[in-house]
């Protein structure tokens, strides 16, 4: 068991050091003679949403980044990216994200450090510590762990890019069959981490999201105005805002899983996570929830220079006291999507479906947290230049979540959602 001071002083001096690390070596050589690698990249958005229903960062109860109060150009965000090689085999990785929405402007994503051992065999070891996320992602391969296909992620990558960071240490182990380039990869990893109890907060409260802001390691994100939730309601001690990766009761949560690799052709991963919450602890205003999910996934090459991904999660979030049986809110949760992707030159289109749903398991009628949707989306992205990348997006959603209705948060059900985006990164 992990104090809970020794938790949080952890990722205060976790931050403070991916600081001075990147400051330290922006300006200095490595080992080998060559330049750290220093990347800033720039964001500009701008979307037309239509729905009824204010964002969930304006404090409604919105799927969407922006609703129709910020259909005007803004900073998307700004992305400073830097991989230090500290040694050949030792590596600092830290991920510095700038939006303009919110208290807290800029914050880190992620800040690690990897250690590669040179391989004596065809079996490799890699070590992670610090703040990562799983590897889970097969759409977000790209800078500060964005889409590589469309904006707006997947609902289980959003919900991943929301509530799940790594907060702690990962080893991994990778063994290659045969010879390249038709080796065959086999990989196994498990990790260790704190933090995270909240997980589950947003899943359960607001429901599946689409969008692509990633939570800092210090953001408070807003939870919809629920009059379950504040002084003198059922849960008075929940903050109005939600903090994902603090720790609640010093207990260590665990994630293991395993890939194989095709050549480059074919890839198939599983994961099981189990942040280990205890449900019944509360900490500087956010519950503890028990959150664990079994995550699967696919990427195959088709014919016609065709790409398929595939991801399937589903998985239970609980806190409270049991009552009839159950926890006070008790859900289970399960998500999946297909995209489909082709490359022409310096153009690509993607189409992708998700499908998704939260069930209500336990007794509380005063706490109703149902919902189904889905969601169809429709991107194309066009490298203008090493440095410019432009993308348009269409994207569609149905979703039928009764409590927004009777809460008066939402004028009718099921809602349907559309917005046309507008994105384009400028990198160095």
């Amino acid at each position: 068991m992990i104090p809970r001071d020794f938790q949080q002083l952890f990722r205060v001096a976790l931050v403070n050091l991916a600081f001075v690390v990147l400051f330290a070596f922006v300006d200095s050589a490595t080992a080998d003679g060559d330049r750290p690698a220093l990347t800033l990249s720039l964001e500009l958005d701008t979307a037309w949403p239509s729905t009824d229903l204010r964002s969930w960062l304006n404090d409604g109860a919105g799927k969407l980044r922006y609703d129709e109060h910020d259909s005007s150009v803004s900073v998307g965000r700004v992305l400073l990216e830097g991989n230090f090689h500290v040694k050949p085999t030792l590596i600092v990785h830290v991920v510095g994200d700038f939006v303009d929405d919110g208290d807290r402007g800029g914050d880190l994503t992620e800040a690690f450090l990897e250690w590669r051992p040179v391989p004596r065999s065809e079996t490799r070891h890699a070590f992670k510590v610090g703040a990562f996320y799983p590897d889970i992602s097969l759409e977000n391969r790209d800078r500060g762990w964005t889409s590589a296909y469309t904006i707006s992620p997947s609902a289980i990558n959003t919900w991943i890019g929301e509530e799940i960071r790594t907060i702690g240490a990962e080893w991994s182990i990778i063994h290659s069959l045969g010879e390249e380039p038709s080796a065959q990869r086999i990989k196994v990893f498990a990790a260790a981490f704190g933090g995270n109890d909240p997980a589950g907060t947003l899943l359960a409260w607001r429901g599946w999201s689409l969008h692509d802001r990633q939570t800092r390691l210090h953001d408070q994100l807003p939870l919809v105005p629920l009059p379950q939730i504040g002084p003198g309601a059922m849960f008075e001690k929940q903050a109005l805002r939600v903090e994902p990766f603090i720790e609640t009761d010093g207990r260590v949560g665990y994630y293991l899983g395993g890939e194989w690799r095709a050549a480059g052709r074919a890839l198939f991963s599983a994961l099981h996570y189990d942040n280990r919450a205890d449900p019944m602890s509360l900490e500087n205003g956010q519950y503890g929830w028990t959150t664990r999910f079994n995550h699967v996934s696919t990427q195959i090459e088709l014919p016609a220079a065709l790409g398929l991904i595939g991801q399937w999660i589903r998985g239970t979030t609980s806190m409270g006291p049991v009552v009839a049986g159950a926890r006070v809110v008790d859900t289970s949760f399960d998500a999946w999507f297909l995209l489909l992707t082709r490359s022409i030159g310096r153009h690509r289109v993607s189409m992708r479906f998700d499908d998704f749903d939260v069930t209500d398991r336990d007794a509380m009628l005063l706490d109703p947290n149902r919902e189904d949707g889905n969601a169809w989306t429709l991107a194309y992205s066009y490298a203008a230049s090493e440095r410019l990348n432009i993308k348009l997006e269409w994207l569609t959603v149905e979703t039928d979540r009764p409590a927004w209705v009777s809460l008066g948060l939402s004028p009718h059900t099921p809602e349907r959602i559309l917005q046309l985006q507008l994105a384009a990164r400028l990198s160095n």
